[in-house]
C-alpha cells in the first residue's frame, strides 16, 4: 500500500504541473512553441524530459541485461545529437522564422516536398510513440498483473493527456523539470544499491561473469569462456560494429531531424537560452544510460527470464534456483520492487511511469505541429480552430497507438526506437541541411526524390534484412539524390 501511495503521489505532482502550465496556453503558438518566452531552465526541462523516455531508462537496462556496456549507445547518441544541434543548427532554425522543419523545406523546395516529408516523418515519429505507449502499458501490467491490457491502455492515454494536452510545450517544460530531478534521484539511488549489494563495480562485472560461466544460462547464451563474456558484456560493439555504431549515428541524425526538438528550441526566449538548454541536455542524458547499465548487469547476475527457463527445460539443462522475471522489459521495475524499500520504491516506480509517459508526450507535440501546420493547414476549420485541432490530434494519435500496441512485442522498444530515428533521419536530415546551409543549390525535384526514396529503401532493408544497416542505405540514397541535384542545379 505504501508503494502504491508513492506512485500516486508522483503521478499527481507531474499531472498538476501539466495542468497548471495550461494556464499559460492562450494560443496555438503558446501550445506548440511556448510563445518563444521560455527560460533555458524550462527549455532544458522540456528537452531532457522528452529525450529521457522509456528507451533511455527501461530500454537501456533491458539491453544491458543481454549485451552489457553496449547498451550505452541510445543515451550517448542522443546526447551527441543535442551537442551538434546546439553547435550547428539551433541558430539557423530560430532565424528561419518557421514553426516546423517542413515549412523550411516548403519555402525552399515547394509544397509537395512539405506534404510528403510531413507524412513520412510523422509515420517515423509515430513508431517511436507506439514503442513508448507499448512500454507504458507493459509497465502498468507488470506492476499490477490484475489490470487488463485494455484498462492499462486507458490509463496510459489518460496519463499522457494530462501530461501534455493541457500545457503543450509549457507543460512539457514544467513537468520535465520535476521529472528530471526525480529521475536522477531514482537512477542514482538504484545504481548505488546495485553497486553496494554487488560489492563495487569490479565485483558487479565479476558476479555477472561468474554467474554466466558457472550456470546453464551461459550455455544457452553461448557465453562459455572469459573471452565470450568480454565480447558480449564488456564490448561497446557487442551486437556488431556496424549495428552499434549505426545505431549511434541513427540517434544523432534522428535528434537533428525531429520536429519536437525544433519546437523546444523555438520556445526559448533567445539564442543563448536555446544553446544553453541543448548543452545541458548533452551533459544530462548520457549518465542516465550508465546508471541503467549497472542496474541491468546486477539483474543479469541475480535473475533469469521466463524465456530462459523454457529454453533450459527444452534443452534438458538444469534451471538455476533464481528469481524469474517475465521478460527483459521488466529488468528495471523488478529491481525496484525487489531491492528498494517500499516507500522509495513507490516514488521510483512512479518516476519510471512518468518517464515512459513524458517520452511519448513530447513526440506527440511534434506530430501535432506537423499535421496542424503542414498537412491540414489549408482546411478552413483547422485555420480557425488550430489550438483545438492540435489537442485533438494528440488524443487521436494516442488512441491509435494504444490500439496498435496490442499486437506489438513489448521486448522490442529499443529496436523500434532505432528504426524511428532512422526513418526520421532519412526523410529530413539531408533536405533540411541543404535548405539551411546550401540555399538555391539543389533542384527541388531531387530533394523530393530524396524525401520519398530514402525512407522507402530503409524500410525495404528492414523487410529483406540486407547485411547493411537501414540508416546507411537510407542516408546513402538521400545523399546521392541531393548531390546529383546540386550538380544539375
Amino acid at each position: 500500500m505504501i508503494t502504491e501511495a508513492g506512485i500516486i503521489l508522483v503521478v499527481i505532482i507531474i499531472s498538476c504541473a501539466g495542468i497548471l502550465a495550461g494556464r499559460k496556453v492562450q494560443s496555438t503558438s503558446d501550445f506548440l512553441t511556448g510563445g518563444g518566452k521560455a527560460s533555458s531552465f524550462l527549455t532544458t526541462g522540456a528537452l531532457v524530459g522528452t529525450l529521457l523516455g522509456s528507451q533511455c531508462t527501461l530500454g537501456t537496462a533491458q539491453l544491458a541485461f543481454s549485451f552489457g556496456i553496449s547498451a550505452c549507445w541510445f543515451t550517448l547518441g542522443t546526447g551527441l545529437g543535442c551537442l551538434i544541434l546546439g553547435l550547428v543548427y539551433s541558430d539557423k532554425l530560430r532565424r528561419s522564422g518557421c514553426t516546423t522543419q517542413f515549412q523550411i523545406l516548403s519555402r525552399e523546395y515547394g509544397a509537395l516536398t512539405e506534404k510528403a516529408g510531413g507524412i513520412l516523418c510523422t509515420t517515423g515519429t509515430f513508431i517511436s510513440i507506439l514503442a513508448q505507449v507499448t512500454a507504458c502499458i507493459g509497465f502498468i501490467t507488470a506492476l499490477y498483473p490484475s489490470v487488463s491490457p485494455f484498462m492499462a491502455s486507458v490509463l496510459t492515454i489518460a496519463l499522457m493527456c494530462m501530461y501534455i494536452i493541457m500545457g503543450g510545450t509549457w507543460g512539457a517544460g514544467l513537468a520535465g523539470i520535476v521529472k528530471v530531478i526525480l529521475l536522477y534521484g531514482s537512477c542514482t539511488a538504484c545504481m548505488v544499491i546495485a553497486l553496494v549489494k554487488s560489492g563495487g563495480i569490479s565485483w558487479l562485472f565479476g558476479n555477472t561473469e561468474s554467474f554466466l560461466l558457472g550456470s546453464s544460462v551461459g550455455e544457452i547464451g553461448r557465453v562459455l569462456t572469459h573471452e565470450d563474456f568480454s565480447a558480449r558484456y564488456l564490448s561497446m560493439t557487442a551486437r556488431g560494429t556496424l549495428k552499434d555504431l549505426g545505431s549511434c549515428l541513427s540517434l544523432i541524425l534522428g535528434v537533428l531531424s525531429t520536429q519536437t526538438y525544433m519546437q523546444f528550441i523555438l520556445s526559448a526566449r533567445g539564442e543563448r537560452e536555446a544553446k544553453s538548454s541543448l548543452m545541458w541536455s548533452f551533459l544530462l542524458v548520457p549518465p542516465v544510460g550508465v546508471m541503467g547499465i549497472f542496474i541491468g548487469l546486477f539483474m543479469r547476475a541475480n535473475y533469469i527470464t521466463a524465456a530462459e527457463v523454457n529454453a533450459l527445460i527444452s534443452a534438458g539443462l538444469p534451471v538455476p534456483e533464481l528469481p524469474v522475471i517475465a521478460g527483459t522489459i521488466q529488468v528495471f521495475p523488478s529491481f525496484v520492487i525487489n531491492h528498494v524499500s517500499p516507500v522509495f520504491a513507490g516514488i521510483i516506480l512512479g518516476t519510471l511511469l512518468v518517464t515512459v509517459v513524458s517520452g511519448s508526450s513530447g513526440l506527440l507535440l511534434g506530430v501535432s505541429a506537423i499535421l496542424t501546420e503542414d498537412i491540414f493547414s489549408a482546411f478552413s476549420f483547422v485555420k480557425s480552430h488550430k489550438l483545438f485541432f492540435s489537442r485533438l490530434i494528440i488524443a487521436i494519435t494516442l488512441t491509435v497507438a494504444a490500439i496498435t500496441s496490442r499486437i506489438l512485442d513489448a521486448q522490442a522498444i529499443n529496436d523500434l526506437g532505432f528504426l524511428s530515428m532512422t526513418l526520421r533521419a532519412s526523410v529530413v536530415f539531408m533536405p533540411l541541411l541543404c535548405a539551411l546551409c546550401f540555399r538555391g543549390r539543389v533542384r527541388p525535384s531531387f530533394v523530393l526524390a530524396s524525401v520519398i526514396l530514402s525512407p522507402a529503401v530503409a524500410i525495404l532493408d528492414v523487410i529483406l534484412k540486407f547485411p547493411v544497416e537501414p540508416l546507411v542505405v537510407g542516408m546513402g540514397v538521400s545523399v546521392m539524390c541531393c548531390v546529383i541535384g546540386s550538380v544539375r542545379a
